[in-house]
């Protein structure tokens, strides 16, 4: 565990490019993730998982088929390195730390400079659970839980009259 754990911050993306090496199943719950907050996405990896496809058929993300050149990071403002190749990840982190672009490192929590949050959202509201990098599984229980609750108990309305 860091000495400090992660701030919570929330960042408007709409105006920002992001990128995700590889195309796989963690990359395309990221990627599906993302593309609810920022509308320039572009996907670089020789296979590509079928959610991700059908972001690109509805006009959501950008694929390019083909391996990871350090030129895909150009212009990009935020990466997420979803490979199965941990040294591949590893110089993508450090490419894009020589840039000055946030990375998240699907393979290692320790190379991310920002982690993956668990989203709920209703309406306007938007809630992000992370457990650290850690316990995944709890994060996952803490963030069904939540969209449980904004879908079925939580009233905006009674909730102003308290």
């Amino acid at each position: 565990m860091p000495e400090y754990p992660f701030f919570p911050m929330f960042v408007d993306l709409s105006r920002r490019r992001a990128l995700s090496v590889g195309g796989g199943r963690i990359a395309a719950r990221r990627v599906s993730a993302l593309a609810q907050f920022c509308p320039s996405i572009t996907v670089v990896a020789p296979s590509i998982h079928p959610d991700i496809e059908a972001l690109a058929d509805g006009g959501r993300v950008r694929i390019v088929r083909r391996p990871y050149r350090e030129a895909d990071l150009e212009g990009m403002d935020i990466v997420l390195a979803c490979t199965d190749d941990g040294a591949l990840n590893a110089a993508i982190a450090a490419a894009c730390r020589a840039r000055g672009v946030p990375v998240n490192v699907a393979s290692d929590r320790t190379q991310c400079d920002f982690l993956f949050p668990g989203i709920a959202r209703r309406d306007g509201l938007v809630v992000g659970v992370t457990a650290g990098g850690g316990d995944h599984r709890l994060a996952r229980r803490a963030t069904e839980a939540l969209r449980d609750y904004l879908t079925h108990e939580f009233d905006p309305l009674r909730e102003k009259s308290l």
